[in-house]
């Protein structure tokens, strides 16, 4: 299965990354929130502009601008 950035998840689905895009800035705040590649996400609920995940047992919302930096496999 490609790759797809988490900002094309469904909601209800759970992914794993398999890498972070963007510059150091970007790569390192997501690492920070546990978007290392290999960890499990659950999309909790996607409004187009914001989503709502489960990383590392914490719950959180991102923007789908920057989910489009994460990539995920199934």
């Amino acid at each position: 299965m490609p790759a797809m950035p988490l900002s094309m998840v469904k909601a209800g689905e759970t992914v794993h990354v398999s890498r972070v895009k963007g510059n150091e800035d970007m790569k390192h705040h997501l690492k920070d929130l546990g978007f290392v590649e290999g960890n499990e996400v659950h999309v909790v609920s996607s409004s187009g502009a914001n989503i709502i995940v489960t990383v590392l047992g914490a719950r959180f919302g991102i923007d789908s601008k920057v989910a489009m930096h994460i990539m995920t496999v199934g």
